[in-house]
């Protein structure tokens, strides 16, 4: 390790299911383990902090009560992250009940050149994953990290498709532009992709109506993509002129609606065509919209999402999509599956969160049926 200038990442679980206080030898620190945790913080000055930012208490229980937690006797050592003990009861010697010890610490390498990471539990909290993927990048010299900069797409297919009492109505639409503008805010020149069926204009209730006319009556705020006429699958036209006749329909819709027609990108209902080829696809997207780049989850698989691939033919570029647990039957929010906290797990910390950390392009699939109703 010191010949290359490798560091080591090291985790620590108690063996017993008791509560436990020990010091490893040859270590300037105690260890107290099998215990539960609250409220923890992020230490500003550590040298790790890369993708994470230090950030104020985070008030609350953290899961399982198999914690180690690190009490540092020696400058050699920085904690990494603080948090509080919930079950001091029956440790010897005793620890404070107020007190801040680090679930995550960090041997600088003082005493034999060697730098360490270790960690009091494993990596289902979201932090300890921050803090993991940063501990790899700075052990390594930057050879492994991640880039702070991240691209982010979000199409809403379907728009105008849907029965009655799932699609978007004034409120709905104005709730859309108002999410936009908070979230550029945050993200420069953030702009929601719509993709449109113009055969299902206006075929919802009067107050969806309404919604499909305030939509198109703000055409220049958001970017638009074709998503086929009729909604049909492409792999069902078996002639390469019955999917440049349904192309030609919505392409006349647009430049009825004033909807642009010049992006460059489409995809196709449910994928389909994109990958396995369809090869009449890629033609009529050519011929009728000039189409340089599509996407799609299914390449080479849809599952594990990490393995997605892009890929290129007939000079189309197919873009890696991600999902983001948001089908056409997640409708409502309270009948999210699992409950609501199943969603907002999601996005705090859990797999939408990593998808934007681990992923510097994310391009998102979502459905008009998402953003309708509530």
């Amino acid at each position: 390790c010191v010949e290359y200038g490798v560091g080591i990442i090291g985790f620590h679980k108690t063996s017993e299911k008791s509560l436990q206080s020990f010091q490893l030898k040859g270590f300037p620190f105690s260890i107290y383990g099998n215990i539960a945790v609250k409220d923890c913080c992020i230490n500003p000055h550590s040298p790790l902090l890369h993708v994470t930012k230090s950030s104020k208490l985070e008030k609350g229980s953290l899961p399982g009560t198999d914690w180690t937690v690190f009490q540092i006797n020696h400058s050699a050592y920085q904690p990494v992250i603080f948090a509080k003990v919930k079950t001091p009861e029956n440790l010897s010697p005793p620890i404070s009940k107020g007190a801040f010890y680090a679930t995550v610490i960090h041997d600088l390498g003082l005493h034999d050149g060697i730098q360490r990471v270790f960690f009091g539990n494993n990596l289902n909290f979201w932090l300890h994953k921050l803090i993991f993927i940063d501990a790899v990048s700075f052990l390594s010299g930057k050879r492994l990290t991640l880039s702070l900069d991240r691209y982010i797409l979000v199409d809403i297919d379907d728009i105008f498709v849907g029965k009655e009492g799932t699609r978007m109505n004034i409120n709905d639409v104005k709730a859309l532009l108002d999410t936009q503008n908070l979230l550029r805010a945050q993200i420069t020149n953030f702009t929601f992709n719509l993709g449109f069926s113009g055969k299902f204009y206006h075929t919802g209730t009067e107050e969806e109506d309404e919604g499909d006319d305030h939509l198109l009556g703000s055409v220049d705020e958001f970017w638009w993509f074709p998503h086929m006429w009729s909604h049909m699958q492409p792999h069902l036209f078996h002639n390469e002129s019955s999917l440049v006749e349904q192309m030609i329909l919505n392409k006349k819709f647009a430049l009825e609606h004033g909807i642009p027609t010049d992006m460059g990108y489409a995809v196709a209902p449910h994928h389909s065509g994109v990958y396995p080829v369809h090869v009449q696809l890629y033609e009529a997207w050519k011929k009728v919209w000039n189409i340089r780049i599509t996407s799609t989850e299914e390449y080479p698989h849809l599952k594990p999402a990490r393995h997605r691939r892009g890929f290129i033919h007939k000079n189309i570029m197919v873009l890696p999509r991600q999902t983001c647990g948001l089908f056409t039957h997640t409708i409502f929010y309270k009948e999210y599956p699992g409950g609501p906290k199943e969603l907002d797990k999601s996005i705090q910390g859990g797999e939408l969160f990593f998808t934007v950390v681990l992923n510097p392009i994310s391009i998102f699939m979502t459905h008009l049926s998402n953003y309708g109703n509530d």
